[in-house]
Parts: structure tokens; sequence; C-alpha cells
């Protein structure tokens, strides 16, 4: 009964908004009239009926077609609707409802799509039965031909970003019900691991879904042997690194599905990842059109944009007025980059992980961007934060709930690739960058610096979505290619703040500078361009004199690693040196605050061809966990030090978990492989 209500109550609100439409449009157009209200809301309630009725019909079309077909068949039909309203509504109220001519008609039409459109989302953002009735079940019925399976499916969750300790307080502080639930109920366990350094998404997953991660030591390095600036999140840089490190037996090989990561773990089936951009070979990428095509969902995401974008400008205005700190300045170009990440990409993956459940995937690896973007800007435990781990919550209840219907059970892990560190920036504690003090400690010679670049990998992970919107339609390509002028390259949508899309352009960009200084997070990577060879510390203490003491004494700076000739690998602190090689201190230890680990993480990042002549770790404080980030970030990750290095996974019992210690996402890589095998050979979950 509840539910006929919620329909009448829906259909009402429906035909009222779209009766005051039109009053509105005969306000502004001449060529659009209204005389009588009544006649308005009668001619709502005709098109509300008839393009309630066609959904269905324009939801089969459009799938079956093109995803672009959907706004076009709707405006199609729309005008036809208008057209047949007019004239019914004459026959009640002769002349009260006047369109004078074919534009003016098409405007009706637009206008009344948009409003029917946005009115839709906003009523059932947090409807489940809505999504259900309007997206769980029409994917349902597409797929019910799948074969039933007795073995388990599973679905790795990467949360992006989130260490243990917030986890575990968001879901005592009532964010996260049901992994709290599941935890509670006895059907999961949480168990931490530690990455690797760099303790970044690209290092992460491709220790977790290849086996290895060798060679990546940071988000962003220069490597001396190609002569060229390597971004991680970028198509080029992945695919290559992914040709380097894949052995062809990934975390998803044989049949699994990898959608929104960096590298495919050697998945037949990808979308949205960026190691396999341009490759065809998806048969997962239908989900991903049904996405654009399916009525509600547009509407959905459209509503939700719209409203985080909202949300975001007010929780920045709020933190300016409380006068939070640390904080950085966040622009409108982020609340739209953050709307993109929080709404159009989760709001993606939820229903491509449907899809993939409905059609009985096996093995599923997705990474959900939405906490690491908002944490990185607003703070890693702050309600803002907290915000978007609800969200993810209710979407993991979602799935739990979608997998009745699935033709296999499922096993839904939650994971993190790493977690974020707080605390002022780098530049906001010293008043100088990273890139400004190497310049000053180096004065005395002729080169020229270039400072650690900002871009912002919410741009790369939007640029991977539009690209594979577009993938399938060569035509529609062409369009898309003229309208976003410079923000195409080589057939791929690259979007930034300032439309830098390929290394290449970064690299001229930077051409003529013989020091960068670049930062992942808490991690700077300095190198000298002109040399071939990594300097040694010999080599760097007779020709800048000043610059290892420099950098060594600055209270900003934890330590730095160098590589000298004849002891290897030297980690300098301000009162001490750590020898790697030997693993002994001479004074205060360096390392001490950073871990048993850090020592080993160090030492295998100085044994990679392409480690920085200069790795400098920036303030940590263990008391607090604060670190200072050399990007104007305040969560930042991709160093040592506080909750960046404590990822978690959240999975069920009835898997087997090695009770050891996981050091390292090579180690993660083998726990999640034996799942993979051992649910394949489960056919009932608890």
């Amino acid at each position: 009964m509840n539910r006929v209500i919620q329909w009448i109550l829906w259909f009402l609100v429906f035909a009222l908004t779209q009766g005051l439409l039109l009053v509105l449009l005969a306000w502004l157009v001449p060529g659009i009239q209204v005389h009588s209200f009544a006649a308005a809301v009668l001619g709502g309630v005709i098109i509300t009926l008839v393009l309630g009725l066609a959904w269905r019909l324009i939801y089969w079309s459009a799938a079956r077609l093109h995803p672009i077909l959907f706004p076009l068949l709707t405006f199609f039909l729309t005008g036809i609707v208008i057209i047949l309203a007019v004239n019914l509504v004459d026959l009640l109220y002769p002349g009260a409802l006047e369109i004078s001519g074919l534009w003016d008609a098409i405007l009706v039409a637009l206008v009344v799509t948009l409003g029917m459109t946005f009115l839709g989302a906003l009523f059932s953002l947090q409807d489940d039965r809505g999504y259900d009735w309007f997206v769980t079940q029409p994917l349902s019925r597409r797929y019910n031909q799948t074969p039933h399976a007795a073995q388990a499916g599973i679905l790795f969750l990467e949360i992006d970003g989130l260490a243990e300790p917030v986890l575990r307080s968001a879901m005592d502080q009532g964010w996260m019900p049901t992994l709290k639930r599941w935890l509670e109920g006895g059907t999961h366990q949480i168990k931490g691991w530690e990455p690797d350094l760099s303790s970044q998404t690209s290092a992460s997953q491709a220790g977790i879904l290849l086996g290895n991660n060798a060679e990546i030591p940071a988000f962003r390095w220069y490597d001396k042997q190609q002569q060229k600036l390597m971004v991680s999140s970028k198509v080029a840089t992945a695919r290559a690194l992914e040709q380097q490190l894949s052995n062809g037996h990934g975390l998803l090989t044989p049949d699994g599905g990898s959608r929104w990561n960096v590298f495919s773990g050697d998945a037949p089936d990808c979308l949205g990842t960026y190691s396999k951009m341009g490759a065809r070979t998806s048969r997962g990428q239908q989900s991903y059109f049904l996405y654009f095509s399916n009525p509600y969902s547009v509407a959905r995401t459209f509503g939700l944009f719209i409203v985080d974008i909202v949300r975001e400008r007010y929780q920045a205005w709020q933190q300016r007025r409380q006068d939070v700190q640390p904080r950085i300045h966040r622009t409108f170009k982020y609340a739209l980059v953050r709307a993109g990440t929080t709404v159009f990409l989760q709001e993606a993956s939820l229903f491509m992980l449907l899809a993939d459940m409905l059609r009985g995937m096996p093995a599923v690896y997705t990474t959900l961007f939405a906490y690491d973007e908002v944490a990185h800007h607003s703070g890693i435990m702050r309600p803002d934060a907290f915000k978007v781990l609800k969200k993810l919550d209710h979407l993991f209840a979602q799935l739990e709930r979608a997998s009745q219907r699935a033709p296999r059970p499922y096993h839904l892990v939650v994971l993190s690739d790493h977690g974020q560190s707080q605390g002022a920036t780098f530049t906001q504690r010293y008043g100088q960058s990273l890139g400004q003090l190497v310049e000053q400690l180096v004065a005395q010679s002729t080169l020229r610096v270039a400072g650690a670049l900002d871009p912002d990998e919410g741009w790369d992970s939007l640029s991977t979505a539009l690209t594979e919107a577009l993938r399938k339609d060569s035509r529609t390509m062409r369009l898309v290619r003229r309208a976003l002028r410079g923000q195409m390259h080589d057939g791929q949508v690259a979007l930034s703040p300032q439309g830098e899309a390929t290394e290449e352009q970064i690299s001229q960009k930077l051409s003529g500078s013989q020091v960068l200084v670049l930062a992942s997070g808490n991690l700077g990577l300095i190198s000298f361009t002109d040399d071939p060879a990594r300097l040694t510390y010999e080599q760097l203490s007779h020709r800048f004199p000043g610059l290892l003491l420099g950098l060594s004494q600055h209270e900003g700076i934890s330590f730095l690693l160098v590589h000298s000739e004849t002891e290897g690998g030297l980690v300098l602190g301000a009162k001490g040196i750590y020898y790697l090689e030997q693993g002994y201190a001479v004074g205060e230890n360096p390392l001490a605050p950073f871990g048993s680990s850090a020592a080993a993480h160090l030492k295998r990042t100085d044994g990679f061809s392409n480690a920085p002549d200069i790795l400098v770790m920036s303030l940590y404080r263990p008391e607090t966990g604060e670190v200072a980030a050399f990007e104007e970030l305040v969560g930042c990750h991709g160093g040592l030090g506080g909750p960046q290095t404590h990822p978690f996974v959240l999975y069920p019992v009835v898997l087997p978990m090695d009770p050891g210690p996981i050091v390292g996402a090579a180690a993660l890589h083998t726990q999640l492989k034996t799942w993979v095998r051992t649910s394949s050979k489960q056919s009932k979950l608890p």
C-alpha cells in the first residue's frame, strides 16, 4: 500500500512540475501561450503519462543501438507528446494552450525533458526501491538467460586511499553501518597490510593486480634512460609499465574483469583501465553503454552531480568560516572534478558492478576513487570525507542486496591500496616549496630548477571515463574532439586544469631545466636531467657542496636517500646516517620513527634503475601522525609515516587468510590470488 501511495505522489509531483514549467515557458517565450493553469496542469499530466509509459521503449531502443539515441529519442518523443497534449487540451479548454511553431515546440520539449529528468533524480536519490525498479530489474531481465553456476564469484572493491584506522573510526561513528554489520555479524574480518614505497595507487595496484611493482618509485618520476617524465596515471605510462611488469598470470586471469584501475590484472575484460585504453577487448563495455542508455541512471547522475557541486562549495565555505586548519584553497574547477569522481564515476561503477554480477562474472576488481579525492582536499577524518564513506557503504549494501539476484553466489571483499596522512603542507609551514628550497641551495650554479607539478588525479580518472564513453562510435569521437579543442590526444580525452594531457607535453614544458623536483605526497624526488646516470653521494657533495647538508638539516625534512659509490644506499638525517647495505646507524637513526620495514623499503627503492638522484622524505611527527606534503594537499600519500602506510582488507571469514603479516603489494597479490582460486571451488556462502 505504501508503494502505491508513493507512486501516486511521484505522479502528482511530476504532473504539477510539468504544468509549472509550461507556465514559466509561456512567461518567457512569446510563441507559447497558456491561458489557464488548469490547462497547463492537464498538459503536464498527459506529458507525464505518455513519457512514463514510453521510457521502457526508449531504454530498449537505445540499449541496442547507441547511447546517444536516448536523448534524441526522448526529445523526439516529447515533441510528439506535446503536440498531442496541445490537441487534447484544446478539446477540453479551447485555446487555453497554444504553441505557435516548430522551434517553440522543440524548446518546450527540451525544458520539459530536463525538468522531468532533474526532478526524477532529486526525488529518488536515496530511494533503493526506485533504483531497483529502474536499474537492477532491467539489468536482471537483460541477463536472465545467464546460466547459473554453483561456483562462487568474488568482487574486489577497492576504496582508494582509506586507512584502516580511518575505516574503524568511520564505523564506530555510524558512517558505515553495512561494513560494521558484516564485522559484528561474524561474516567478515579486517586485516591490515603494509604497502611498498611509494604508498600510492600505481605502485600498489601493480603489485596487487600484476604481482610485480618494481621500478615504480613514485606517482611521477624522471626516467633518465628514456629522458622523459613518467606520470603513472597517464595512459602511455600505465601501458608501458604493464608490458614491463606483467607475466600473463595476473589476479584476474583467465576470465575476470578490471574496472577503473591503473592496471588490468591480465583480465580479458577491461573497462576504464588505464593500461588497456584503446584496446577493444572488453566484453563488459556494453554495460557501460547501457548506463548511458538508462534514463533513470542519466537522471539520477545529473541530479547528484549538481547537488555535489553545491555540497562541495558549501563545505569549502564552512571550513573557511570555521577556520579549520590545516586546509587548502578549493576552487570551482575542483568542485567539478570532485562531482565527477564522487558521482559520475561512482554511479557508473555501481551500474557496471551490478551488470557484472547479474551476468555472472567470476572475478572483478574495481577502484572507487571518491574518498581519496575528497580526503586530499578536505582532510582524512573530517565530515566531508566521512559523508563520502557513507555513500560508499550504501553502495556496498546495494551490491549485497543485488547479489541475491545473481546467477552465482558472490564474496564481497573491501580493501584499500594505501591510506592517507594529514598535515599542513611544506609550503604552508615554511613559506617555500621543495623546488624553491633546492633552487636556493644550488644558487651558486647555473642550473635551472623546475618545481613539483601538482596535476589532480581526478582529471585523469574523468578523462578515462569519457574516453570509454566515446570508444564505441568514431563519429561521436570526431564531434567531441571538435568540442574539446586541445583536450584530446591520440584518441584519448585528456582533461586537466592547464590543458596538459600527455607526458610529452609536460616534458616540453620542463625542457631546459637541469633539475627536476617532483612530488608524490610527502615524498620528494630530485633528478639532475643532464646526467645520464644517477649521481652518487660523492658526485653530489663535490658539485653542490651545500645541497645535501642544507636539505638534511632542514626542519621540514626527515631524511634523504642517496647512493654512495663505496657504501651503497645512505639515509641522511639531521643527526645521523643509516647504512642500508650494512644495516646499522651512526648517530641518531633517521628511520627510527618510520617502523621496522622502512629500511627494507628504502633499500629496494635504492636498487631501482630509475631511482632519483635524491629521494626526500618530509617532516613526520609520530605522536600525531602528521606529515608535510610537498604538494598542496591536506591529505596525502606516497611516502612513509602515519596512516598512509596502513591500508586494510575486509574479507569474508570463509576465505583462508595467511596468519602472518602482509608486507608489500605483491604479498597481498598472492593472498588475493588464493581467494580467486578458492572461491571458484565454493558453492555456498555463509
